[in-house]
């Protein structure tokens, strides 16, 4: 996983709250890493967590939020989550790139 900045660590945050309050006003049952819901099931052998999980009448998307300094240095994180995504029935994922 990249390191970020405390601005960039910000915006990430932010992005990913945003990213969950939306998808829950949707009827999307929602886990994300931030605080004050549950924590998405990690994947793969190193059991990386996604930021955001949702499902929904038996689909799910798994959705990595990523600022543009980490989005190009995370890529066997998401490769794990598409390698893990392509086996499962009615599964996404989806990277968001915020502005840091």
């Amino acid at each position: 996983m990249a390191k970020r900045t405390k601005a960039r660590q910000s915006a990430h945050n932010e992005a990913v709250m945003t990213v969950a309050q939306q998808l829950t006003k949707q009827g999307w049952k929602v886990c994300a890493d931030r605080p004050g819901y549950c924590k998405p099931k990690p994947i793969g052998k190193r059991r990386r967590i996604p930021d955001v999980e949702a499902t929904k009448r038996g689909a799910t998307r798994l959705i990595e939020v990523e600022t543009k300094g980490t989005v190009r240095s995370d890529k066997e994180q998401h490769s794990s989550f598409r390698r893990s995504t392509a086996h499962r029935k009615r599964t996404t994922f989806d990277i968001l790139v915020v502005e840091d």
